[in-house]
């Protein structure tokens, strides 16, 4: 009976109208359909899953529980603590990847609860037909020791100095049932020394033999980062932590698959194979060659790379300018005469807050957006990583000579484009912020068209529309990430502004076509930074929680459907 109440609900809501939609400019009624009760801070993201025939909406909380709800009433559906230690509580921060169907691989720091420190890193996997933990996936506690870049000393993966926030990720080949899974880690405040890390899972070994990850990669294999202990947020050593919330990006490729990997700050110097701030490409097995030219590459300046030599990296894209764009200048004066790099380095802008996404051009190449926390998008070739085609500053910088930037290190935005097209147009839309009272921020979408050969970036929309009053007074914290819904034929992209400290969220839903802002319905809580809603059908599942962990928080729902007697703009 439940099944088939789900799976009623799913094909009520979407269902189409036999009033055309796209030619009736209507905006949209909100209403919140449920709030489930408070559990351990939701920091992932819900997802679609299916149990003993059943359809829920799964989401693992900071207390150590994975919580599957029922979305139609938001009654809890079942729950599976995570194994833990007496006196120890399991943090899941990480979105959990789906394999074949039934089963999560699931990662969570081992925290003393007491002190909250993280004493290891461990990884189960969670069959959701019996609603447990597998027992024929060992538990894993997650360890590495890698030669650093002289090869006279080693790295060791240091737990308490790790965090793992990043979504895992699933890449698939032709001789593996289960495919490999990956883990990733940055550190929470930067706190030295600190590195970037990814654990490769081979899952059918894991399975059959019990063994721990099948390949390490280091960002930055450094010994000399500073004293431990101190943030190395704000300095060029070690780090190149990776923390972006929608994670390694998985491309798959007609033999294997193609790994992503944004790193954050710390130093990024080719001659000690120190790739902060940069984005990777790797694949199965982890190994990593930047692929640039020697010769171009020879006298690298960490702080001011020579364009030559980053155009030549093949797998290796580096944020720069594009020829002839001047230097990023804060109004509030904070980069006064630094390099690009420099100013990531002054105001902790690493550019692996952010998740790239390939994009297939029409009549072009295959493309790589990633937006990043310096207020502008980037596009550069898929297959060539080097080859930056263009750069387009949303948002300005925050803060002013008289308006302070609240929290610099923020940057304006922490995300992913939602990727999609209108009239056959690639777009992407892409969640911004700002820590000031001064400049717009919202909710960007960008074209990406073809000229003179070239794909660029053009301006589309914004929501709300950048030369309005709401637009300064509206995302001044982090949002959350952009999903899309369709509302009888018409598309919509929904997006949480999350509100303050014990207020409210607010669901904003744009339509896509021209912008036009087709509602906003106020959340029973702040709503959630770096979470992407979840949509089934004509309902909206968003993450809320109430501070960091270990708060509390709920997820709640809300529907969407046309409202009829209230008309919008005509694009």
């Amino acid at each position: 009976m439940r099944l088939w109440l789900a799976v009623a609900f799913l094909v009520a809501s979407m269902a189409t109208s036999c009033h055309d939609a796209a030619r009736k400019p209507t905006a949209l009624r909100g209403s919140r359909a449920f709030t489930t009760s408070e559990f351990g801070c939701p920091m992932a993201s819900p997802m679609s899953v299916v149990s003993q025939g059943g359809s829920f909406v799964l989401i693992p909380g900071t207390d150590g529980v994975v919580r599957a709800f029922d979305p139609i009433d938001g009654s809890l559906a079942f729950a599976v603590p995570l194994p833990v230690t007496s006196g120890y509580v399991a943090d899941v921060t990480a979105p959990p990847v789906l394999f074949d169907a039934s089963h999560l691989v699931v990662a969570y720091q081992h925290v003393d609860a007491s002190t909250y420190t993280r004493v290891d890193h461990q990884v189960v996997v969670l069959d959701l037909e019996a609603r447990a933990i597998d027992p024929a996936f060992a538990t894993l506690t997650l360890g590495a020791n890698v030669p650093d870049y002289t090869g006279t000393m080693n790295v060791p993966f240091l737990a308490t100095n790790a965090f793992s926030r990043s979504a895992l990720a699933l890449g698939t080949t032709s001789d593996r049932t289960r495919g490999f899974a990956y883990v990733t880690f940055g550190n929470q405040r930067d706190i030295q020394p600190w590195h970037g890390w990814v654990f490769e899972l081979d899952l059918d070994v894991w399975s059959a033999a019990g063994a721990g990850n099948s390949a390490v990669l280091l960002t930055t294999p450094d010994t000399d980062c500073g004293t431990p202990g101190t943030s190395g947020s704000r300095v060029m050593a070690c780090g190149g932590g990776i923390w972006a919330p929608a994670g390694p990006v998985i491309h798959e490729t007609p033999d294997a698959f193609e790994l992503y990997v944004p790193t954050g700050n710390g130093l990024l110097d080719l001659g000690k194979r120190q790739y902060a701030n940069t984005i990777m490409r790797t694949t199965r097995g982890l190994a990593f060659d930047p692929a640039c030219d020697p010769v171009a590459c020879a006298a690298f300046d960490p702080e001011d790379p020579a364009r030559a030599c980053l155009d030549s990296c093949a797998n290796l894209f580096v944020p720069r300018l594009m020829p002839g764009e001047p230097e990023v200048r804060p109004e509030s004066g904070a980069c006064s005469g630094m390099t690009l790099l420099q100013c990531y380095a002054a105001l902790d802008w690493d550019l692996g807050a952010d998740a790239p996404a390939r994009v297939s051009v029409p009549s072009g190449p295959d493309v790589m957006v990633l937006p990043a926390k310096d207020g502008a998008v980037y596009l550069f070739d898929a297959e060539h990583f080097g080859t930056l085609y263009d750069r387009e500053t949303v948002v300005a910088p925050c803060g002013t000579a008289s308006d302070a930037c609240i929290n610099d290190w923020a940057g304006m935005m922490v995300t992913e484009p939602l990727v999609t097209e209108v009239e056959g147009d690639p777009v992407v839309v892409i969640p911004t912020f700002m820590y000031d009272h001064t400049h717009p921020a919202g909710i960007v979408a960008l074209r990406i068209v073809m000229q003179a050969g070239v794909p660029v970036l053009e301006p589309f929309w914004t929501a709300p529309d950048f030369a309005t009053s709401e637009a300064v007074a509206r995302f001044r914290r982090h949002p959350g990430r952009a999903a899309m819904i369709t509302v009888e034929g018409e598309r919509y992209v929904v997006v949480v502004d999350v509100g303050p400290a014990g207020g409210h969220g607010v669901l904003f839903a744009v339509r896509l076509r021209d912008g036009a802002i087709a509602a906003k319905v106020s959340l029973d809580g702040e709503g959630n930074r770096y979470g992407e809603p979840l949509v089934l059908g004509s309902r909206v599942f968003v993450p809320s929680c109430d501070a960091n962990p270990p708060a509390s928080g709920h997820l709640e729902a809300v529907d969407l459907e046309r409202d009829p007697e209230v008309l919008l703009p005509a694009p």
